[in-house]
């Protein structure tokens, strides 16, 4: 709910900071999100991928609350790096918990399956956050924390079993391991994924302002053209 208003909360009324102050932050945010990552990742192989996965979602709900108190920009700085880097270690932990709870047979699927619900989520959240948006920008960062802490309780009372964290047998013989680093086909994927992440991600920094001050839409209308982008994934992805 919050990522795709970020902007305009820092260019408007409420924080009236300029576009570049505004676009510092969601670096921050994305540096925050690769660092994330990575220790989301080597945190899921120690203690495990369910424990991330409550940990963060609980974690990230208390920092979209504490976001939405803080006025001081250079706060508002730390504060999103922090918010960031708890928010994108669970994807690491949830992309594990996909391939440990599917088979061979159908995990392709199945990470297609958590994709369209994160996307349904995310045109519910987005159609959502501008109607929320237009009356409190406060109540929003309330509510996005709300689901978050929601969402880890429901999510650890629903997986309360304890998982073997030593890799499933497997009927095929696993080919032996190799660095990512020495993969040149994976890597040219990598660089162009960069390079499409720096085209995509201006959906959620600098589209939703130029609506705004170019367009004159409202945030409920801005809100409604960014669920778009969920919906169109939940209709034609899983097929």
């Amino acid at each position: 709910m919050v990522l795709p208003f970020m902007t305009l909360y820092l260019t408007g009324k409420e924080m009236q900071r300029s576009l570049s102050d505004a676009g510092t932050v969601m670096g921050l945010w994305g540096l925050g999100s690769i660092i994330g990552a990575y220790f989301g990742g080597k945190l899921s192989d120690k203690i495990g991928f369910q424990k991330v996965q409550v940990m963060t979602l609980f974690l990230g709900g208390v920092m979209f609350i504490v976001l939405g108190q803080i006025h001081s920009y250079g706060l508002i700085c730390l504060a999103t790096f922090i918010l960031s880097f708890v928010n994108e270690a669970f994807r690491p932990a949830n992309s594990s918990a996909i391939a440990y709870y599917s088979k061979p047979e159908n995990r392709t699927r199945s990470y297609s399956l958590n994709r369209l619900a994160v996307n349904l989520g995310w045109a519910i959240g987005a159609s959502l956050g501008g109607l929320i948006a237009a009356r409190s920008y406060e109540l929003l960062f309330w509510v996005d924390g709300l689901t978050n802490i929601a969402a880890a309780v429901i999510m650890f009372l629903a997986f309360r079993t304890p998982v073997n964290l030593k890799p499933k047998e497997e009927s095929e013989t696993p080919p032996p391991k190799q660095s990512a680093y020495k993969d040149k086909v994976y890597l040219w994927f990598v660089v162009l994924v960069t390079l499409f992440g720096m085209c995509f991600f201006q959906l959620f920094t600098t589209v939703p302002k130029f609506y705004r001050d170019e367009m004159h839409l409202s945030e409920e209308f801005i809100g409604f053209i960014m669920a778009l982008n969920g919906i169109l994934i939940v209709i034609m992805e899983m097929v």
